[in-house]
């Protein structure tokens, strides 16, 4: 049973990829598509998992957090924009205790609005 939750981990990993990929390569999804041989029905299934899986694990995180502790005064630092890449780097890399989050070049504010948001729970 682990293996087979380690698998879909690595699976949905792979899957966000592909999709910050696609939304910041700056062509139609359907291009992208054809070019990297994902179905374009196929794309959206996989993006709504990806969804499903971090509002989930986000969750779980909320559910984790004891009612009776106080929460933690949250630290946002102002980052000024110099300029927009695309090619898939890391932009930014967070580390709160054991826990990395890389986000890439260009992914969507969805995104990293759901990444900060569930490092604020950890």
């Amino acid at each position: 049973m682990r293996a087979q939750k380690v698998a879909n981990q690595l699976k949905l990993r792979e899957w966000s990829r592909q999709i910050v990929e696609c939304e910041s390569s700056g062509k139609s999804i359907s291009e992208w598509c054809s070019e990297n041989g994902v179905g374009y029905k196929n794309y959206f299934y996989r993006k709504r998992r990806v969804r499903e899986e971090l509002l989930e694990s986000e969750a779980a995180l909320s559910l984790s957090v004891s009612a009776s502790e106080e929460p933690e005064t949250a630290v946002f630092a102002q980052v000024p924009a110099t300029s927009v890449i695309h090619d898939g780097s890391v932009a930014v890399l967070v580390q709160i205790g054991k826990y990395t989050a890389e986000i890439m070049s260009g992914a969507d504010a969805a995104t990293v609005e759901g990444v900060l948001r569930t490092l604020s729970q950890l």
